[in-house]
């Protein structure tokens, strides 16, 4: 079994790399889901992992640094006066067993850490489920939703606004800031503790932050990718999640996909579908929930079985 964890660049409305995953090299089953945190992906893992054994391959697709979750519990939300900012849930947030908002949940805007410790958050959990894979003897691949440097960070003031989507390259502020944050000792050794030959997509220099890359630099690479983009929706279409699948982690010449034909009619389908809105129960799903439109589902099982 091949286990997939991710955010909605790993779980989406249209078939993503993990659904692709699942045709060409299955069976799957996708843990991932949108608006994870990397905090997430390595709770829900440690979550499942009794379930994984050593002939499993676990694949982590690792999202933007600024998604960081907190564990709460009512008497902190209560003190702050912030239950406002939680989904009418009845209490219930992510890992939540008694429905009395004592779980994880994203980080308050008003609580936000600094830059810096977002990136030294990222990096120390993807060490610390190096370590967690290695304790199960489980093998396992690593890559990122795009440079792990950038700084996307939404805006919440005068109202909220993404930025992930505006960015097409990493800017020489970002490499400067990434620098001094990898010039300090405990960096440097943390970098040196990560197995970077277990990466679909590794840097040529893990101390060059240019170097990184991911699958958001993937889809921006061509205009054949670009073409069938969403009226609004600025995830990476199905054709560049194909040809990913394909060339970085099958490791092979994504244009020879038998299905690749069927991955750019997809991809025409879903230029103008209609994604819904988030629901209060999206922000605390169960990361077995599925997202996959019908249509697309009944395409890629019969891929599956032909």
């Amino acid at each position: 079994m091949i286990y997939t964890f991710g955010c909605s660049a790993t779980k989406w409305h249209w078939p993503t790399w993990a659904d692709w995953l699942e045709v060409y090299a299955g069976p799957v089953t996708n843990y991932g889901y949108k608006g994870y945190s990397n905090d997430n992906i390595y709770w829900t893992l440690l979550e499942k992992i009794l379930s994984i054994s050593p002939n499993d391959h676990v694949i982590i697709m690792w999202t933007q640094n600024h998604r960081m979750s907190t564990w709460y519990d009512e008497d902190w939300i209560n003190n702050k006066d912030v239950k406002g900012f939680f989904p009418n849930t009845n209490g219930k947030l992510w890992f939540t067993e008694s429905q009395d908002y004592r779980g994880m949940y994203r980080t308050h805007p008003d609580y936000q850490p600094s830059l810096t410790q977002f990136v030294v958050n990222q990096f120390q959990t993807i060490y610390n489920t190096q370590l967690l894979l290695g304790k199960y003897n489980c093998k396992y691949t690593m890559m990122f939703v795009h440079n792990p440097f950038l700084d996307c960070r939404p805006q919440y003031i005068p109202k909220f606004q993404l930025a992930w989507n505006n960015k097409k390259i990493i800017t020489d502020e970002e490499i400067d800031f990434a620098k001094h944050i990898l010039d300090l000792k405990p960096m440097k050794n943390l970098f040196n503790l990560i197995n970077w030959d277990n990466f679909a997509t590794s840097p040529d220099n893990k101390f060059e932050p240019h170097n990184y890359s991911g699958m958001w630099e993937y889809f921006l690479s061509k205009k054949e990718y670009l073409i069938y983009s969403h009226d609004s929706d600025p995830h990476p279409v199905v054709l560049a999640y194909h040809d990913f699948v394909l060339e970085k982690i099958l490791k092979v010449n994504p244009k020879l996909g038998q299905h690749r034909n069927v991955a750019i009619d997809i991809s025409k389908q879903a230029m103008k579908m209609h994604i819904p809105e988030f629901s209060e129960y999206d922000y605390v799903a169960e990361s077995d929930a599925e997202l996959l439109d019908d249509q697309f589902r009944v395409i890629l099982n019969e891929l599956r079985h032909n």
